[in-house]
């Protein structure tokens, strides 16, 4: 093998390394990014209160409720 080729191998090899490594980069930069909207998201969040997921809870109850009396009054319609 000639001195040339070797060199050209080594070359071709380093390319490769480097644009693996953009390549890496760029993900490792994407990942930062979206973790960062992650971040940001979960700051703006509030807890609802006691008093709100109860009276999410009996808002969904009724809901059900009426879901049943509207199934039932079908049943009985047919």
């Amino acid at each position: 093998m000639s001195h040339n080729t070797l060199s050209d191998l080594v070359g071709a090899r380093m390319e490769a390394v480097g644009a693996k490594a953009d390549q890496r980069m760029v993900a490792a930069e994407a990942a930062q990014a979206r973790s960062g909207l992650r971040i940001g998201e979960a700051e703006v969040f509030v807890r609802p209160t006691k008093q709100e997921i109860a009276q999410a809870r009996a808002q969904g109850k009724q809901l059900a409720d009426d879901v049943r009396a509207r199934g039932a009054a079908l049943k009985a319609g047919r």
